[in-house]
């Protein structure tokens, strides 16, 4: 599915199907990931275009959503791209990193 829908992000514009949201706690550790647009052959993929969207379908019902508002959660877009290049399996931010093997 190709959305031809284009945001912008840190003032470059990006295709929307190239992007994903992440879910981040107040200290920078990200709790959740999606990517923003997936077809699936039975229809039932998404298009996550806003915030809000991305953030109902991380925290799906009210009680979640509340729990996230309490928690200090934030939802931010961010490339694909981004993603490979920077975070990958690194979650965890400065102040909570993973321990060594």
């Amino acid at each position: 599915m190709t959305t031809g829908l284009t945001v912008t992000i840190n003032g470059q514009p990006e295709p929307l199907d190239e992007c994903g949201w992440l879910q981040r706690r107040p200290c920078g550790c990200i709790v959740s990931a999606v990517i923003a647009v997936v077809e699936c052959a039975d229809d039932s993929g998404w298009v996550l275009a806003t915030a809000d969207q991305a953030h109902r379908h991380l925290n799906p019902t009210k009680r979640d959503r509340d729990k996230a508002a309490k928690a200090g959660l934030t939802t931010e877009l961010i490339t694909m791209r981004h993603y490979r290049d920077h975070i990958g399996a690194k979650w965890e931010c400065e102040q909570h990193p993973r321990p060594a093997v």
